[in-house]
Parts: C-alpha cells; sequence; structure tokens
C-alpha cells in the first residue's frame, strides 16, 4: 500500500492511502479539503472513499468539499456519528471490513476520546498499519472528551495488543511535547531519551510503530512499576494494581503539563 502524510490547519495530518494494484485511494481525516486537493492532484489520484476517525471538525472539516468536488466519494465514520458527520454513507462498528480496492481495513473501535472514535487497520502481505486518528498519538493519546477512564485505557490497550511493527500513522504532530511529558514520568527509561533525540533531526514524525509506543508511550506503559509509582506521586489515592486508575492519573497529569 502508498501512504502520504498530508499536513492540515496547524498541526494536523491527513492521510492518503492508495491500493497499489487499483489506485483507489481512500482520504483518512481531511480537516480542511485545500492541501488534501493538492496532494491528490500532485500524485494524479482521484479519492474513492473518506475514512474519518472521529466527528471533530479539525478531523472531517474538509468532508463537505471533497464530496462535492469529487461527486460519489463514500464517506465513512462510526455509526454512532450519523449526525456529527455530514454526508456520512456509511456508518461502521467494531469488525467491520472496509475494502479500498484490494486492500481491506477493519474496524477498531477506541472510545474515550469520543464516544464514536474508530481505528482503520490494514494488513497487506504482513504489511500492517493503523490509522487512529486522535485515540493513539506518538508518545500520548488524545484528551477523553466524551469517554471515562477505563474505556480510554481499554482502548489503548486494544491498539497496543497490535504486531509491534504495525505502523502507526496518527492525527496531530505532538511527539515532541509528549516525549517531554513521558520523560517526566519515566525519568530513567532510555528509549523515551532516544526517540526524542531523533525526532529533532526528523519532521514529520509519522508514522510510528506499536514498538516505539510500547517502548515510550507512558500511557500504553501504565503496568511499568516506574509509571505506577509515578501515578501514585501524582494522586496519592491512586490504586497502583488498577490499570485504568493509574491510566486516569497520568492522563490529569497530561492535562496540567507544561514541562
Amino acid at each position: 500500500m502508498r501512504i502520504v502524510s498530508v499536513p492540515c490547519l496547524s498541526d494536523n495530518f491527513a492521510y492518503l492511502v492508495t491500493c497499489p494494484t487499483t489506485g483507489a485511494t481512500a482520504v483518512v481525516d481531511p480537516g480542511e479539503p485545500g492541501p488534501i486537493e493538492a496532494a491528490l492532484a500532485a500524485a494524479g489520484l482521484t479519492p474513492t472513499a473518506i475514512w474519518a476517525t472521529h466527528h471533530h471538525p479539525d478531523h472531517v472539516g474538509g468532508v463537505a468539499g471533497l464530496a462535492a468536488r469529487f461527486p460519489g466519494v463514500a464517506v465513512i465514520g462510526h455509526a454512532s456519528d450519523a449526525a456529527r458527520i455530514a454526508g456520512l454513507t456509511r456508518g461502521v462498528v467494531a469488525g467491520d471490513r472496509v475494502e479500498l480496492g484490494s486492500l481491506t481495513a477493519t474496524i477498531i473501535e477506541n472510545p474515550g476520546h469520543t464516544s464514536g472514535a474508530i481505528s482503520y487497520l490494514i494488513d497487506a502481505d504482513g504489511e500492517a498499519a493503523v490509522f487512529t486518528g486522535d485515540t493513539l498519538f506518538g508518545a500520548g493519546c488524545g484528551r477523553m472528551f466524551e469517554g471515562t477512564p477505563p474505556q480510554m485505557h481499554a482502548s489503548l490497550a486494544r491498539l497496543a495488543a497490535l504486531p509491534p511493527a504495525t505502523r502507526v500513522y496518527f492525527g496531530h504532530e505532538y511527539t515532541a511535547a509528549n516525549l517531554r511529558f513521558a520523560a517526566a514520568v519515566e525519568p530513567g527509561n532510555p528509549a523515551i531519551a532516544a526517540r526524542a533525540a531523533a525526532i529533532d533531526a526528523a519532521r514529520p514524525t509519522t508514522p510510528s510503530t506499536i514498538a516505539d509506543e510500547r517502548a515510550t508511550n507512558p500511557f500504553l506503559r501504565v503496568a511499568e512499576p516506574a509509571v505506577r509509582a509515578a501515578a501514585v506521586a501524582f494522586d496519592a489515592t491512586v490504586d497502583p494494581a488498577d490499570g485504568a486508575a493509574v491510566f486516569g492519573a497520568i492522563r490529569r497529569w497530561k492535562d496540567g503539563f507544561r514541562g
């Protein structure tokens, strides 16, 4: 498969996903139409589908413009977002499969950031990629606007269980800031320092991998003793044996972090 990242707005990523055998192309999370149209024209592509990971305007703000520019394009999002994603033509739920030429994306439900947040997982000939929107970022995760810590913890655990080499295409360029927080949570983790040094020389930071996230993302590392200890240091009422509670404490800390 061919995947092209398209910067949108101030720090968003949209993506073009193209089937190598048919040329069928999906646009993931078009925050605005202009950069997407330019990227499509530069590549000589016409989109057949728009895949939305959730309903927030910075991820679907370009849907109407693209649908007008490319009549008949399919607009896909979670079934619960039918009233919140304009022009939705297909609502999907966990386990549904979305065809793109010879490629197939499987839907993973990720409630937490929003109630209808989903990821699109493609595994083609052993090459896997997952589009996570604002659920899983490079070294971080999204805020919980419509979900609870147990929901978000479970959503991230589903993603963390994917094969380590799976490439993670996330929704925002937040990785440097997220790594500063990760270093505050686990100052003794050499993988965090190494990843921070590496991205200083490389932008954009998308994609990462599930292996990267398991090694450096505090929200996927709530079972680690150092992360549990950090959560308790932040909030002494936290039960360190309760993964969702540890996650919730780390997320609250991140919400107010100014490092």
